[in-house]
């Protein structure tokens, strides 16, 4: 079984829209609206960020979503809860994109079995 990016790259070449955003912004349950609303105009793949309290990497744009969906209650078990929701509505690929702390902290087994159902 090939999984969704693979796909996409074999059957698409060049002018691939991948969009970013963060999970949790701007509201908490915002995540699969977000994603559904990028499949229906033409995206090709999203990245989803998993929100961190100290993103240092990033720009003041992302730092201020990160703190955002935090303040609000986003957390990697929710994420990872409606990414599987999302599963059932979307057929692009999705990545989940962010720091290593939190998945350290979820619990680096529990976070990758818990993708692979995803897949």
């Amino acid at each position: 079984m090939k999984n969704r990016i693979t796909k996409l790259f074999e059957t698409k070449h060049k002018n691939i829209l991948s969009v970013f955003f963060t999970a949790g912004y701007p509201k908490r349950h915002d995540t699969i609206a977000i994603a559904e609303h990028l499949q229906r105009s033409g995206v090709d793949m999203i990245e989803v960020g998993i929100p961190f309290s100290d993103p240092i990497a990033d720009g003041p744009t992302i730092q201020e979503s990160n703190k955002v969906a935090l303040d609000q209650g986003m957390s990697v078990a929710l994420l990872l809860q409606q990414v599987s929701e999302l599963r059932a509505k979307i057929e692009i690929p999705v990545v989940l994109m962010g720091y290593l702390n939190p998945v350290m902290q979820y619990g680096m087994e529990k976070f990758l079995r818990k993708q692979q159902k995803l897949v």
